[in-house]
């Protein structure tokens, strides 16, 4: 019964945006085109070189070497190995869904173990500092100040939630595998092919939430819903708008931000937003999660919690810094 009730409402919410597809395409062409513009003009640039270097390190041994430095800091903080500590690295530098990927490969490569690689998704999959500073920061609130704020905040709340998540269990001891098994020249090949082919996944998880996003802001749901959550939370539309949005994806929702004063609210309200990273990231790092056997689940929740933790930061620290 549970089957057939899910069969049915997956394939009625698949006909209803086939059909705001054919009754709607020029919002939805409207909305591909503002995803490709942010996968040309944020996520690829950004996330790309970084996918492609991070690909490298790895081929080359570079967890197993800092594993053995950080080794003692990530066990007792965090609960997990020294190793672990580069898919955090990469996740707080490059961005969504760096830290995914990497945790994955690391697991694939048996550097990890199931349990390790799971409680690493919880918290090292995070936003980079590009799209922070320059899109959160300085296009929507016009200051680069508030992008380094948001993007401090972000990596604390980051590393707040490894510890809360970590269970108080110490990390296990992981088979180390001999470094720079790869030569550079070969290393570097697979490194941009594996980096390229998770740049189409991303980049078209982004165009569909878009188009969805715009499909639901042409059917009036976005305003209907939007207007029922500021009567909720008794919220100004803009913001409860934004949070709706935000919910959705991170590109659209952060960039409907711009017109909100900066305030300790407001800047809470962002902080939640990249925190959670949307249903867009999440279904990015659920692709790549279960590709490679990994449960998706702690992913969902360490992602919540970052949300939540950066939004309380923001909204105490705010006075402090402002």
């Amino acid at each position: 019964m549970k089957a057939r009730v899910s069969f049915f409402i997956s394939v009625s919410l698949a006909l209803c945006a086939l059909l705001g597809l054919i009754i709607c395409p020029t919002a939805a062409a409207g909305g591909a085109k503002a995803g490709l513009l942010l996968c040309s003009g944020v996520i690829i640039p950004s996330l790309f070189p970084f996918a492609v270097l991070s690909n490298v390190l790895m081929e080359l041994g570079l967890p197993q070497r800092l594993g053995k430095v950080f080794a003692p800091v990530t066990k007792r903080l965090f609960g997990v190995s020294g190793t672990g500590s580069t898919a955090f690295f990469l996740g707080i530098a490059g961005g969504y869904p760096l830290g995914a990927i990497s945790v994955s490969e690391l697991y694939a490569k048996g550097v990890l173990q199931k349990k390790e690689a799971e409680r690493l998704l919880g918290f090292c999959n995070n936003c980079g500092p590009a799209f922070i500073i320059s899109v959160a920061g300085s296009a929507v609130f016009g200051s680069l100040k508030i992008g380094y704020f948001l993007y401090l905040v972000h990596v604390i709340a980051a590393f707040l939630t490894g510890m809360l998540m970590s269970g108080g269990q110490s990390g296990s001891v992981t088979p180390t595998l001999p470094s720079g098994s790869s030569g550079i020249s070969e290393a570097f090949t697979d490194s941009v092919k594996r980096a390229a082919a998770a740049m189409v996944t991303v980049c078209g998880f982004v165009v569909f939430f878009s188009v969805l996003v715009g499909l639901l802001d042409e059917a009036g749901t976005l305003s209907s819903l939007s207007g029922a959550i500021s009567v909720y939370l008794k919220t100004e539309l803009h913001f409860s708008r934004s949070l709706l949005t935000g919910f959705l994806e991170l590109g659209t929702g952060t960039s409907s931000l711009i017109g909100l004063s900066v305030s300790a609210v407001n800047l809470s309200l962002c902080s939640l937003i990249i925190g959670w990273g949307g249903v867009s990231v999440h279904a990015q790092a659920a692709a790549i999660i279960r590709e490679g056997g990994l449960s998706p689940a702690r992913h969902t929740f360490g992602k919540l919690l970052h949300g939540v933790l950066s939004a309380l930061i923001t909204y105490f620290a705010y006075p402090l810094f402002f």
